[in-house]
């Protein structure tokens, strides 16, 4: 009979289709129980679905597995993978380049630069930063451990505090990085911040310390100045020798970081975000001095623990030195999500339309243990 055949194997189907249903009723409780017994401590795996705005207005979507603080390492040797890293922010490849000439290890590195010229945010900053993913952050609170090589190269002016930072590690917040390093006025520092407190860890010998004794008063203070005038008022009152190196001792130096006394650091940004605040405490190395990143490449290694309740730690080393421990208080009160990040670039105030300045990044290690970084 015509279509008999096609009802014979519809009914089967039907059979079938009821025969793994029923399978399924049993497995789901199973899979359940299983699911409960999961340690919490597990990392988890699911579908993360990230829209970025792109240039032009339209959207870039993505469907990736969520491997959360899973380990992470990358030698440069090819441009950053967007497995590991947000790809989308760097939408200028005059900015974001593969280095095979300056290099800490192996064959490549990556250099971001920054031009005095290129276009400002909406805040008036000049930012070209290379993020983690975001189906990669690690939840904020986690013990994450960072290692990095970086140097940079460029046109830098001993004229005053402009704020650039050169690596962060931020909440889902608008608030300051919770650590950061930063280059104002070409001296390396490191910086932590609960809400509105900053305090300095810890900084590099001034860079570029010539002797500007010998100029007149005058021509001084032209070298504070921009096409804008001086970047800041309390620029006006101070010579251009005065803001290079702190010229301390080593003693002097630990007191005048335990105390947070920024005359001694006419170098910061932003001094009147740095206090002397109990809920952050600083203990200092021996030798707690950076290495400065313009006299060649700079080991970093990182032990992260940010804490909103007290519980915070932060260690540093540099070319395999202890250089400080940080704990205590360490993040901002007011977020928006669970996770942090890091991203390293330029970050910074509108200088100068002469300004080009390279840094080079190489041999990113990220990992829950010491051992996944070194």
């Amino acid at each position: 009979m015509p279509g008999s055949g096609r009802r014979i194997t519809f009914r089967k189907h039907n059979l079938l289709i009821s025969a793994l249903a029923g399978v399924s009723l049993l497995i789901l409780p199973a899979a359940a129980m299983a699911n409960d017994r999961t340690p919490a401590d597990k990392p988890s795996e699911k579908q993360d679905v990230i829209v970025t705005p792109e240039q032009g207005g339209g959207l870039h979507v993505d469907q990736m597995r969520q491997t959360k603080c899973a380990v992470i390492i990358d030698d440069f040797d090819e441009y950053p993978s967007p497995e590991n890293w947000d790809i989308h922010r760097m939408n200028k490849p005059e900015n974001f380049q593969i280095e095979s000439d300056v290099v800490r290890d192996g064959g490549h590195a990556l250099a971001i630069t920054v031009f005095g010229d290129d276009e400002l945010d909406s805040e008036g900053n000049l930012k070209n930063e290379l993020w983690e993913a975001r189906q990669k952050r690690c939840d904020f609170g986690d013990e994450v451990w960072y290692s990095f090589s970086f140097k940079i190269d460029g046109t830098v002016w001993p004229a005053g505090s402009t704020r650039w930072v050169i690596g962060q590690w931020k909440e889902d917040s608008g608030g300051s990085p919770f650590l950061a390093q930063r280059f104002d006025n070409g001296v390396f520092h490191i910086t932590v911040q609960h809400n509105d407190t900053r305090k300095l860890v810890a900084q590099a010998e001034g860079s570029y310390q010539q002797d500007f004794k010998g100029f007149s008063r005058e021509l001084q203070q032209m070298l504070s100045l921009d096409r804008q005038g001086f970047r800041n008022r309390n620029d006006a009152t101070r010579t251009s020798d005065e803001f290079l190196g702190s010229g301390l001792t080593l003693e002097e130096l630990k007191k005048a970081i335990e105390t947070q006394d920024t005359s001694k650091f006419p170098f910061l940004a932003d001094p009147q975000t740095y206090s002397d605040y109990p809920g952050i405490k600083i203990e200092l190395s021996d030798d707690p001095v950076l290495p400065d990143p313009t006299d060649g490449w700079v080991d970093m290694r990182y032990r992260v623990k940010g804490s909103r309740v007290g519980q915070g730690i932060i260690e540093i080393w540099a070319n395999d030195r202890f250089i400080a421990r940080v704990t205590g208080y360490i993040g901002n009160d007011e977020f928006s999500g669970n996770t942090q990040y890091f991203k390293f670039g330029h970050y910074r105030d509108y200088d100068r339309d002469d300004l080009q300045s390279t840094v080079y990044l190489d041999r990113f290690r990220r990992g829950p243990h010491r051992s996944d970084v070194d």
